[in-house]
């Protein structure tokens, strides 16, 4: 299935989130679709070489049950075609790694040994006992891999997790500024990349060393918003959070700089 999905939720949507998805979400996941990366997400996955991955049942962990189809899976976990894909359900990490549905996959556009993670995990903002939230785990893309597979990949993540009534995707963005110096190949710069996408972060006072133009910053976007490039030489690691409520901050940046992305280069 290489377009759209119908579009089907866990819970029933509220008229703000109906509207939102026509006017913002399914119109992105149309364009990111469009596009030959979009065309990699259509649930062609597997167990091992020679077993179809037959999708994901959360029957018993989430109310009111949900099946995950194959192509749902791929386009929420970032695994293209041709990943092949582990289910686990484990105690939270000591990395930090919440307890949870964890949904690992393997494809030719990693670097050696990587994988990527993705956890389904229970938030504790909710009242009903449900898969409510993501957590992102691990990305870690082969220098060869095509240009703005990450964005795409991302993208479709987000319109699927909407899709399906999730609170927010969760990560650790690594990473740190060289103040002057130059990245290099196996620096870790997620920091930097994730709030592009809309990932944000509350931020201490410390943080921002004291910075008069940056006084009035709170977060990670209010500083990406006034000056991107302090945020590159500066910033550091952290946990950050998309929200993925309708009319959302990390909605606005994601839509904003897709838009860009491809109006740049002509798609």
């Amino acid at each position: 299935m290489n377009g759209p999905l119908p579009h089907t939720s866990v819970h029933a949507m509220t008229p703000l989130h109906t509207e939102f998805w026509e006017q913002n979400v399914a119109r992105l996941e149309a364009q990111l679709l469009s596009q030959p990366l979009g065309r990699l997400f259509t649930g062609k996955l597997y167990l091992d070489k020679n077993a179809p991955f037959p999708g994901l049942d959360l029957s018993g962990v989430r109310e009111p049950n949900l099946h995950l189809s194959p192509v749902e899976v791929g386009r929420l976990c970032m695994a293209p075609d041709e990943s092949l894909i582990r289910i686990r359900r484990l105690r939270e990490q000591h990395d930090g790694t919440p307890a949870g549905v964890h949904i690992i996959s393997a494809n030719k556009f990693l670097r050696q040994g990587e994988q990527i993670i993705v956890v389904a995990y229970k938030d504790g903002e909710g009242i009903a006992v449900r898969l409510n939230a993501l957590h992102l785990a691990r990305v870690m893309l082969d220098d060869y891999a095509p240009a703005r597979l990450g964005t795409v990949a991302f993208g479709l993540m987000a319109c699927t997790a909407y899709r399906f009534d999730f609170s927010k995707i969760t990560l650790f963005a690594a990473g740190r500024g060289k103040r002057g110096h130059t990245v290099g190949a196996d620096d870790k710069i997620g920091y930097q990349v994730w709030p592009k996408l809309g990932f944000d972060a509350l931020l201490a006072p410390a943080d921002l060393n004291a910075e008069p133009q940056l006084a009035r910053c709170h977060s990670v976007q209010d500083v990406m918003q006034i000056d991107p490039l302090w945020w590159a030489a500066h910033g550091h690691g952290r946990e950050m959070t998309f929200n993925l409520a309708p009319g959302s901050r990390s909605w606005d940046v994601l839509l904003h700089y897709i838009s860009k992305v491809f109006a740049w280069e002509g798609c």
